[in-house]
């Protein structure tokens, strides 16, 4: 789904768990483009095709998954995570994760390369990039869990901190909830105008409009 020029949602629809991912068009040198949380190949229970559906989707908007230069995984999880490989084989795309996740990484299988450890601030990479990006640990979820904002586009990938009315578990492993508190906390205090969630849960997920984002991240600090 197209949002404008540069922000892309796609949104999961299916009937098996996977997450929602973001395309950051042409934020890279040479017009690549940052992709964020792949999600599964296959969903585990129904195996309904997350990365086809993917894939056909981002063409549909006239974009090339050729062109995808860095694939950021918000955290560890495997299905957010499990089609980066795919990515990273197929296309070359490095993927990035935050170093502080690698421990959850492994605890659920994960035995590939991860060729970029995050760490907070702006993204700093080889390749220039283009119009700055701002990595922030938002932990809770997970150790190492990161937020992708684009202040430029007023955009925040938040992965599974923030939902619709709602906020991500904090009861799988090195999750903590008294962390989480302070990462939507953090996260509140952004000028946004998109509010991209992990996953579409009684919502699509894409909240846009400063006045909406407010209310969904009042709403969550003061039922939870």
């Amino acid at each position: 789904m197209k949002l404008n020029q540069s922000l892309y949602a796609y949104v999961w629809n299916g009937n098996d768990n996977n997450c929602n991912s973001y395309l950051f068009a042409g934020v890279l040198a040479g017009n690549k483009h940052i992709l964020i949380d792949p999600g599964h190949i296959v969903t585990p229970y129904l195996h309904e095709d997350g990365y086809g559906r993917l894939v056909e989707e981002i063409e549909s908007d006239g974009l090339k998954v050729t062109d995808i230069g860095l694939v950021i995984l918000t955290h560890a999880h495997p299905d957010h995570v499990e089609a980066s490989e795919k990515l990273r084989s197929l296309y070359g795309a490095p993927v990035a994760m935050h170093k502080d996740d690698l421990g959850v990484y492994k605890m659920y299988g994960g035995k590939n390369t991860i060729d970029i450890q995050l760490e907070e601030g702006v993204l700093n990479l080889a390749a220039p990039v283009l119009s700055p990006l701002e990595i922030i640990k938002v932990p809770g979820h997970s150790p190492g869990h990161v937020a992708v904002y684009w202040p430029s586009q007023k955009a925040l990938a938040a992965g599974d901190v923030v939902f619709y009315r709602s906020m991500g578990r904090v009861d799988l492993p090195g999750g903590d909830e008294k962390a989480m508190k302070v990462s939507i906390d953090k996260l509140a205090e952004l000028d946004l105008q998109y509010l991209f969630c992990g996953h579409a849960y009684m919502h699509p997920g894409v909240i846009q409009g400063k006045e909406a984002i407010k209310k969904n991240f009042d709403l969550i600090k003061e039922y939870f």
